[in-house]
């Protein structure tokens, strides 16, 4: 840090770069300082010094008081390091906040080991105020004594007049986190919270609101144990009748996290222990849904208060998707709503009520419901009604009540059938809805590339799609059914099934609005990745075209919607050899990406895997690298190992791994994709096939070519089975066949392996394809290795140049190609020529 005085310009400009920095990922940082202040290293300094501590300390400074704060916390009070405070010696800093800065402590009387959290005031926050404020905190802290609230153990001033608290040291992490790192079900998120609303109950029964609980306060140890921490803006309460008797807390100066706020805390009213139920509220939403209740980023005060006291809290369950349910530990959105709906999804909007009185009026009445939740009871959060009461009963007494079950289905039965006569209209529209639900449940958790291969699946698909026939005087419903059915054809490999599916859907989606609108653009994206996974490219690009056009006439006020396009598009730039257009395309999603979803990994991984493609079929091997590698950062966090998406990540980074001659670590990654792959999708699915090919190259190109062959012809075994003679991994595989053959001596099979492989593609691509002008080339080099050097030369030459126009002078097909004219120079004996190819290799 350094010694520059912070003006209230350069403290606005410092905190201008912190914010925009601290969005990027950390291996951008440098490089976009220095393009935003050429000037002043010093400030960049300051700027990267800000962000190391930010993200050690869970703390959020986005304000220019709390930017100052740090700044003050890494200067002037970083004095503390090495200093001695009573009996212990201060290791270092441990985070900062709006009042106080935290360190690490460590016993230095030689009596015994302790390691201790020692806060003291910013210098800049020293009025009266602020230290009564202190030292009501140590008061607050020396009266509450519970197992799950960090434990003042001393207190004072240091010899200059500074305050101090010791506490117990609290190494965790924050709940929400905790509970996703570590995947854990609902049941047992909701029996950690049940710790965290006894140590909220204990403060106040010893007369204390804590006014700022949030994840960052309410640390989870390694042992499982939850920590209730920071009681900086807290208040102590006294009863009626008390000499000394107060009335309820004022906000007062409005110190408090507006994200978990109640409502009258932000309209600076009276608040009393419901202002922490409503807090408790919001963090038991963010535990189940993954986001909190309202998003309230980069909002005025004025613009919290609306939103907050204008709009409903959703339900928790609402928001669920696959990825919310993995790491809710379920199988499926479907059974991860159903675990969250229904008695959750009431307590936390009974915890949520914008009005005090209409809450749970302690923590303990919230608990309470939850562990009725968790037993199977019915919850006062929830209408008393007969049919709840039942269901309950039923849930507890499956067995005893079987053969009521039955019974009770014989009348509702006959009951639906009379109302269906009765109110044909509304019954319709029910059915409808009904029919939706079954099918979109049924055939999503049969998902396999979520579950794996099930052998019935293609029966039960083949089955949905016959019934969907019944529904073309509903379009907008058989639009959406189709929709399913095709996405679920594609995950288990069956692309020719999924394509048609979606012309289907396409085809209601047209009778349902003739001129198109947002849902047909979604619609003829997905069909462009049904003609990705066929090796269509043109006509995916063309699909594409016309979506990109009604998504200009019919935008979508949600910015990812346009980022799931832009990669979409970017992937079938990338396969029609537009990598330029492609790099641009992709860049352009990851900024959105990042600006919207900072904190999405399953979306940041696939953005950061797409442009990283993209850059390493430009030959920035560097860029390709880091950014492959901060996509299967995020992908492990979001999915954890063995997962299918995680797989589709590793696979690309491999072959940049192995471009980077990291070889031992490339093949590895490779045989945990086909590890991941095979016991997943099974050893005919077209994902497994591309990763075996991608292997076979793999093994031909560091010359095992006994292995290549092998793997190659693995994938033409499915040839015409799970992969259609389009797919560019048949026409590709042959290429690998072929090269590996040669080199055992079988030059005849070699070359016609190495033609076939070249007709299929002049069939299957667009003339002018990069794709072809490879597949040349590396029928050239077999000329060479068959020394017929003139015939190698026709196809050597021209390729090259046709490569070096597609894909640009840096992309490695294009070095690949310029080896294989090396080689043939070589071999011929014209060692000039030889060299100036070799130089051009160089100059790459």
């Amino acid at each position: 840090m350094t010694d520059n005085p912070l003006t209230p310009t350069r403290l606005e400009k410092l905190q201008t770069l912190f914010e925009e920095t601290l969005e990027l990922p950390s291996h951008v940082r440098t490089e976009f300082l220095e393009s935003r202040v050429p000037d002043d290293a010093g400030l960049r300094a300051e700027v990267l010094a800000l962000i190391e501590v930010h993200e050690r300390s869970e703390t959020d400074f986005r304000s220019p008081v709390s930017a100052s704060a740090l700044r003050d916390a890494m200067t002037g009070e970083d004095r503390w390091t090495g200093e001695r405070v009573g009996a212990y010696r201060i290791v270092g800093l441990v985070g900062i906040g709006g009042m106080g800065a935290v360190y690490e402590a460590a016993r230095d009387d030689e009596q015994f080991t302790k390691r201790v959290a020692v806060k003291f005031l910013h210098r800049h926050v020293g009025s009266e105020s602020a230290l009564a404020r202190f030292r009501a905190e140590r008061q607050i802290l020396a009266n509450l004594n519970h197992q799950n609230i960090a434990a003042l153990i001393d207190g004072g001033v240091t010899d200059d007049g500074q305050p101090f608290i010791i506490m117990e040291y609290v190494e965790g992490k924050p709940i929400t986190q905790w509970c996703d790192e570590q995947r854990l079900p609902v049941k047992e998120r909701l029996e950690l919270f049940l710790q965290v609303c006894a140590a909220v109950q204990s403060a106040h029964q010893s007369l204390v609101v804590h006014r700022d609980l949030k994840p960052a306060n309410i640390l989870v140890t390694g042992e499982g144990r939850v920590k209730l921490l920071d009681f900086g803006i807290a208040r102590l309460m006294t009863v009626e009748g008390d000499p000394d008797h107060r009335p309820p807390t004022l906000s007062g100066s409005r110190s408090f996290t507006p994200e978990y706020a109640a409502p009258e805390q932000i309209r600076g009213l009276v608040v009393d222990t419901r202002a922490d139920v409503y807090a408790l509220g919001v963090v038991l939403f963010e535990m189940l849904a993954g986001h909190r209740p309202f998003d309230l980023r980069e909002k005025s005060i004025a613009e919290i208060e609306r939103v907050v006291l204008g709009n409903e809290a959703p339900r928790p369950s609402a928001s669920i998707d696959s990825e919310r349910a993995a790491l809710l530990g379920e199988t499926s959105p479907p059974r991860a709503r159903a675990a969250v709906g229904g008695d959750l999804d009431a307590i936390v909007g009974t915890a949520l009520r914008k009005e005090p009185e209409r809450r749970y009026s302690s923590a303990d009445l919230m608990a309470r419901d939850l562990q009725l939740h968790l037993e199977g009871l019915p919850v006062s959060a929830r209408p008393d009604g007969m049919s709840y009461r039942l269901t309950k009963l039923v849930r507890r007494r499956k067995l005893e009540t079987a053969a009521m079950t039955l019974a009770a289905a014989s009348l509702i039965v006959g009951f639906v059938a009379a109302s269906i006569q009765a109110r044909r209209a509304e019954a319709e529209s029910r059915r409808a809805s009904q029919v939706t639900n079954f099918v979109t449940t049924m055939l999503a958790s049969a998902d396999p590339a979520s579950l794996g291969r099930d052998v019935t699946v293609r029966e039960v698909l083949d089955s949905a799609a016959a019934r969907a026939d019944t529904l073309s005087a509903n379009p907008a419903l058989e639009a959406e059914i189709r929709t399913v059915i095709a996405s679920t054809y594609m995950a288990l490999g069956e692309f020719e099934a999924g394509s048609a599916q979606f012309d289907r859907a396409l085809a209601a989606h047209r009778k349902r609005a003739p001129a198109g609108d947002h849902a047909t653009a979604m619609a003829l994206m997905k069909k462009s990745h049904a003609l990705e996974y066929l090796s269509d490219y043109a006509a995916a690009d063309s699909v594409l075209a016309i979506a990109a056009t009604l998504i200009q006439r019919h935008p979508h006020p949600d910015p990812l919607e346009r980022a799931a396009f832009l990669d979409q598009r970017g992937r079938i730039l990338s396969r029609l050899g537009r990598n330029e257009e492609s790099e641009r395309t992709h860049q352009e999603a990851l900024d959105i990406t990042l600006k919207d979803a900072p904190g999405r990994d399953s979306l940041l991984a696939y953005a950061y895997v797409n442009l990283g493609f993209a850059k390493s079929e430009l030959g920035k091997a560097a860029e390709a690298e880091a950014l492959y590698e901060a996509a299967i950062r995020a992908a492990r966090r979001a999915y954890g190992p063995g997962h299918p998406e995680l797989a589709a990540m590793l696979s690309p980074y491999a072959s940049v791994l192995d471009r980077a001659g990291k070889t031992a670590q490339a093949e590895s990654t490779y045989l945990e994709v086909l590890e991941i792959r095979r016991k997943l999708l099974g050893d005919e699915h077209p994902e497994y096939a591309w990763t075996m090919f991608n292997y076979a190259d793999f093994l031909m190109a560091h010359e095992r070519f006994p292995e290549a062959a092998k793997w190659s012809r693995e994938v033409l075994k499915l040839r015409g089975r799970s992969l259609p003679e389009t797919h560019l991994a048949i026409s590709t595989a042959m290429g690998v066949l072929g090269r590996s053959l040669g080199p055992m001596d079988s030059l005849d099979a070699a070359e016609r392996y190495l033609r076939e492989s070249l007709e299929l593609r002049r069939k299957t691509l667009p003339a002018g394809h990069w794709a072809l002008a490879s597949s040349e080339s590396i029928l050239g080099g077999h000329y060479t290795l068959a020394r017929r050097f003139s015939e190698a030369a026709a196809l050597l030459v021209p390729s090259e140049k046709k490569l070096v126009e597609a894909r640009g002078e840096g992309a490695p097909v294009v070095k690949d190609a310029r080896a294989r004219l090396v080689a043939l120079y070589t071999a011929w004996g014209k060692p000039a020529e030889a060299a100036r190819w070799q130089d051009k290799i160089t100059a790459q």
